[in-house]
């Protein structure tokens, strides 16, 4: 019996010894492998700071106003998105902190649509995936949670049961600036403002995710209350002209100044003297402070295409231009609309027979008038009889506020021997481009308005 019973616990303590073994064997997470497979979930931990101690990179979330220095920790509410890295590879899932401070451990899920071998760098992105400037409400709060974005690059070199980490702790980078206006008549008085459009060359409006193109594009902040106080999340302005119109009541103010560089990461508080801009007048009384302002059938120049239709006409154009250098007599207003599109003899007389405005002539553009309407908005160059490749950003960013953008990905003509500018997404205006075919291919035709 002893020895019976000595065997049948060796036989159960084998077969046990056994199970174990093939659990183990089965247990494939408990692996580590290099190969992070599509369509399964992963936990992912990366240690995180949001940026350095410079002080050009003192800005990141969570936002507070530390004795004018802006400061940022991270709060557990918040969440990190992973950045697709094209077309045929997608992520999904998102980290979230692990407590709050400036630097903590990120926790989280993702998933890949494809195969990855590793090791991997895996972009991540805060505070959300959607990358868009628009809709600003003025507040350091609102920046905080929708618009002070910031990205890093995490390293993954293993997996293990299913669980990633990152090789080493990243830093959030801030992409854009926050800069505070604080806006004040001549005589230094507060002006509370309702609304602040803000135009520069260059000012991008959105990034479109996974490619990363960038949509230029004015910014138009809305407080919920009117105050002479508003912050702003501004990105791609350098060396640039910045034009910024508030609404006050029925009223308008302009400022305007040049040369201006907001860097990314980086914290501006500025005090801005701003003026009123006299609505309605007539082409004639127009100044450069009516740059991106609007041209009624009537002749009349009004702040937008709603108050044109409130005094009993429609817009038609945008001021561009205010001088007499483009064979006109007081200035340049471009079409708000496309005339279509068509060969270059076709091209002039859609433009010429563009409906009619009281105290202007419509003509396809010269490539002179290319030129003025472009430097008129404030592109930072200058006339030449060999222009080159210039920017087209500052003209194309008020005309989408006002009226309908130039298309960024194609040919408009010119009147001058078949020359076309050629408008590309990245901002730029060949001006270079010549139609070999003597004008017999369809292109992009926006009407001038000499004045």
């Amino acid at each position: 019996m002893k020895t019976t019973t000595i065997v049948k616990t060796s036989f159960f303590l084998l077969l046990a010894g056994g199970l174990f073994t093939a659990c183990s064997s089965d247990d494939d997470g408990a692996k580590q492998t290099n190969v992070m497979e599509a369509g399964k979930t992963y936990s992912l931990t990366v240690t995180a700071s949001k940026g350095s101690d410079d002080a050009a990179a003192k800005e990141r979330r969570a936002l507070t106003m530390d004795n004018g220095t802006i400061r940022a920790t991270w709060a557990k509410k918040e969440q990190v998105f992973y950045r697709d890295r094209d077309w045929n590879l997608q992520y999904s899932g998102y980290l979230k902190p692990q407590s709050e401070g400036k630097t903590v451990p990120l926790n989280g899920t993702i998933s890949s649509s494809a195969d990855l071998v590793l090791p991997i760098d895996i972009k991540l992105i805060f505070p959300k995936k959607d990358w868009d400037y628009t809709g600003q409400v003025g507040t350091l709060s609102d920046i905080a949670a929708n618009y002070d974005y910031a990205t890093t690059t995490a390293n993954i070199t293993s997996i293990e049961a299913y669980r990633m980490d990152a090789s080493v702790p990243v830093t959030f980078e801030n992409e854009q600036s926050i800069v505070k206006f604080t806006l004040k008549d001549n005589a230094n008085a507060a002006v509370n403002v309702s609304s602040l459009r803000i135009s520069a060359k260059g000012l991008v409006k959105n990034i479109d995710e996974p490619f990363g193109d960038e949509e230029f594009g004015d910014i138009i902040v809305t407080p919920a209350n009117a105050t002479n106080e508003v912050f702003a999340a501004l990105r791609g302005i350098k060396n640039a002209q910045v034009t910024l119109t508030a609404t006050v009541g029925s009223d308008y103010y302009i400022f305007k100044r040049d040369n201006v560089t907001f860097n990314n990461g980086a914290y501006k508080a500025i005090t801005v003297k701003i003026h009123k801009i006299n609505y309605p007048v007539s082409l004639a009384e127009v100044t450069q402070d009516h740059i991106g302002s609007v041209v009624g059938r009537n002749g009349k120049v009004y702040p937008n295409a709603s108050a044109a239709e409130s005094d009993g006409t429609v817009a038609e154009a945008m001021i561009v231009y205010v001088g007499t250098e483009s064979n006109c007599t007081h200035g340049l207003a471009i079409a708000l609309n496309d005339e279509g599109e068509t060969i270059q003899d076709a091209a002039n007389s859609a433009a010429a027979s563009h409906t009619a405005v009281s105290g202007g002539t419509w003509r396809l553009p010269t490539l002179t008038d290319w030129q003025y309407m472009l430097i008129g908005c404030g592109n930072g160059a200058t006339y030449s009889n060999e222009p080159g490749t210039v920017d087209y950003t500052a003209l194309n960013s008020k005309l989408g506020t006002v009226g309908t953008a130039l298309h960024n990905d194609g040919h408009y003509w010119s009147s001058t021997n078949y020359f076309c500018p050629v408008f590309s997404p990245e901002g730029d205006c060949d001006m270079t481009s010549f139609d070999q075919t003597g004008g017999m291919l369809s292109f992009y035709v926006r009407a001038v308005l000499a004045f």
